[in-house]
């Protein structure tokens, strides 16, 4: 390495730390920012960790007839549902 790339190399590494500070602050401020909205996806999703239910308070419902799944769907209007549709085969 010669003299004359020396101060060029440290200048590269010295723009390199500061765009990583600066990606990682604009990072920071943005996650500041959806926590703090409450209609944000990440705030909604924060909020509901609490209230699913993991582990041994999680269920699983057996459906037999469509009317228990269109009337177990139909009760839980307004939010998410995730139906599984299982098959041995």
């Amino acid at each position: 390495m010669s003299i004359s790339n020396k101060p060029q190399r440290r200048r590269r590494e010295f723009l390199a730390r500061w765009f990583t500070v600066a990606v990682l602050l604009i990072a920071l401020a943005v996650a500041g920012i959806q926590l703090a909205n409450p209609h944000s996806y990440v705030s909604e999703a924060v909020a509901r960790i609490g209230e699913t239910g993991y582990g041994p308070d999680a269920s699983l419902t057996d459906l037999t007839r469509v009317d228990q799944l269109q009337a177990n769907f139909n009760r839980d209007a307004g939010h998410p549902r995730l139906i599984l549709l299982l098959s041995p085969t």
